[in-house]
């Protein structure tokens, strides 16, 4: 039918406050989830891993004896956390999400040092040279996974979450184990090997639980795919 003549009204627009607010709320579980899984990760980085001593029986090379622990096993789970809140907030809330979460895990440094929690920071937490190269390879590692995810979401589903999480993982294992102060070795190409084997299957593995959550954690307007 013709329009009667009645001016239609422009559908009002969000303010900024409320639009502030909606992007809080959204951040918290992303944020929560992310620290939880730094936490974890440091928490049992002095576990070993015993199961594993089967890859000397491969090359003697691949000794995990010193280095492999529970801590490295779980850290992968930070690019699982990264590719659904890529997929459902896309890239600009996921890289939010990642820098409030290193600000809230540096606060919480901050506390526990000035109220005694952690006596030393060396001690406590690691040497200096390796606590800024982690966080280095790290922020790298989940800038190339949240950037890898949005260029690659779409048909087939798992593509996106698969290599957006093998890639991250393999660009924080290269950028971190080759950090300065690390010898160049055939045990270091060996290390490399392992972690690359291990990135691989959790990227791998993430994708049942990717696959279970997609009804669940479905994409904003705009973000179509994956």
């Amino acid at each position: 039918m013709l329009d009667s003549g009645v001016d239609r009204l422009p559908l009002s627009r969000p303010g900024f406050f409320p639009r502030l607010v909606t992007s809080a709320a959204r951040l918290v579980l992303p944020v929560a989830a992310l620290c939880a899984a730094f936490v974890l990760a440091f928490v049992l980085r002095e576990r070993p891993v015993p199961e594993l001593a089967v890859l000397l029986d491969f090359d003697p090379a691949l000794n995990p004896g010193g280095w492999l622990n529970w801590g490295v096993l779980v850290l992968p789970l930070v690019f699982f956390i990264l590719n659904l809140s890529s997929r459902r907030y896309g890239p600009a809330l996921t890289l939010t999400a990642s820098l409030i979460a290193w600000l809230v895990i540096a606060g919480g440094i901050v506390l526990a040092l000035r109220n005694g929690i952690i006596a030393d920071f060396e001690r406590g937490i690691a040497p200096y040279a390796v606590a800024a190269s982690f966080t280095g390879a790290m922020a790298v590692a989940q800038l190339v996974n949240i950037l890898f995810f949005d260029w690659m979401r779409g048909i087939p589903w798992w593509k996106a979450p698969f290599l957006a999480a093998f890639l991250g993982g393999v660009v924080f294992s290269v950028v971190f184990n080759t950090r300065p102060a690390i010898v160049w070795d055939e045990a270091l190409g060996a290390r490399l090997v392992v972690e690359a084997a291990i990135q691989f299957s959790w990227a791998l593995a993430q994708l049942l639980p990717t696959l279970m959550l997609r009804r669940t954690i479905r994409p904003l307007p705009g973000f179509g795919g994956a």
